[in-house]
């Protein structure tokens, strides 16, 4: 079988050296403040799979519904808060790394034309906490293993990891201030990753479209790939936006019908949509949307997406969406921070 052979140089003094945060959403029934057992057991699967816990930055950021008074709420998703708080604490995460944070995106549930099943798909997506655990830019830039998830290592990151990661909690706990590089065992040289890549990685799934997608210039082939996984990223590239408004321009209907398409086929894949914007006045927590006359932008946008590859069939359960501001920027150009994403929540497992 042919193989394509991908090879990738890279020195770890070249890394990037900005904050690295990974979220995660525990979700609440209606008028609870505490959450269930389900997703307690994601929330623990989560967290146990994160590295350099004891000197991770915690954020955490409450939010609720649009039912009930507005002091009911703001109390409500203080519980919630509290709660996760609480759990955190009680796995080992010190009280002064956390930080807390309510907010009410409740409203934006009324603000579109909806039916009854997808305004409550929408208060069920609103009834919740995100725990977002982040490693600090100073203490990223000690680090030669840069990431947060073990399920993202390497195999060589995996064997090296345990040791490892004790050894750059000790050293920053023990000197703060330094800035001095934590390397690993074995980082004397440059690294060299060598990724095989065969033809039968892609599942192949035809286009319906008319006209239909050239397979040859497939956009998306990142959906296709057998080795999806939980956690992976698919961005959403050439789905355009009206500038300040989250009304998707004609020439990018063809893409979201694709989208619609291969997600149709992969049942497996289970997915968060997040909007993110650039540009943004710091008092801001969005950018602001010319369509709703409100601060809420991105939101709006990862809505829009939802709303459409709805339409197209794609099931309401397997899909969820955020609105995150510029709280992630890329790093690089203010334009590549303009982006909707599909994050990969859950891959089921092969049909027998």
């Amino acid at each position: 079988m042919k193989r394509l052979l991908y090879i990738c140089a890279f020195l770890t003094a070249f890394c990037a050296s900005s904050q690295i945060t990974v979220t995660h959403s525990v979700y609440f029934d209606v008028d609870k403040d505490q959450f269930s057992f389900s997703e307690g057991k994601q929330l623990t699967s989560f967290f146990d799979d994160l590295i350099y816990k004891p000197i991770l930055t915690v954020k955490i950021l409450g939010y609720c519904d649009d039912r009930g008074s507005y002091e009911y709420n703001l109390d409500l998703s203080n519980r919630r808060v509290e709660t996760v708080s609480e759990w955190l604490e009680n796995h080992d995460i010190e009280l002064e790394n956390i930080s807390k944070k309510v907010e009410g995106l409740g409203e934006v549930a009324l603000e579109e034309e909806l039916d009854q099943e997808e305004t409550e798909e929408i208060r069920a997506q609103n009834r919740r906490v995100d725990v977002e655990f982040s490693l600090s830019a100073d203490k990223t830039k000690r680090v030669a293993i840069k990431k947060l998830r073990k399920q993202e290592l390497t195999i060589e990151e995996a064997k090296e990891i345990p040791i490892y990661e004790k050894k750059v909690v000790a050293a920053i706990l023990e000197n703060p201030s330094s800035t001095e590089v934590i390397k690993t065992s074995n980082t004397t040289e440059p690294e060299v990753s060598v990724e095989v890549v065969e033809e039968d990685e892609f599942l192949d799934i035809p286009t319906k479209l008319d006209p239909p997608i050239d397979n040859t210039k497939e956009p998306f082939k990142s959906l296709l790939s057998k080795k999806l996984k939980k956690g992976q990223v698919i961005r959403l590239e050439n789905i355009l936006f009206y500038k300040g408004r989250s009304t998707i321009l004609e020439e990018s209907q063809p893409l979201l019908d694709r989208v619609a398409e291969i997600l149709i086929a992969r049942e497996d894949i289970h997915f968060e949509i997040h909007g993110h914007v650039c540009c943004i006045n710091p008092a801001y927590p969005d950018a602001y949307n010319r369509d709703t006359k409100k601060s809420n932008l991105s939101h709006a946008r990862a809505l829009a997406i939802y709303k459409i590859l709805r339409s197209r069939g794609v099931k309401h359960t397997r899909m969820r969406f955020k609105g995150y501001g510029r709280t992630r920027p890329l790093g690089g150009i203010d334009k590549l921070d303009r982006r909707v994403e599909l994050y990969i929540t859950k891959i089921d497992p092969p049909k027998n």
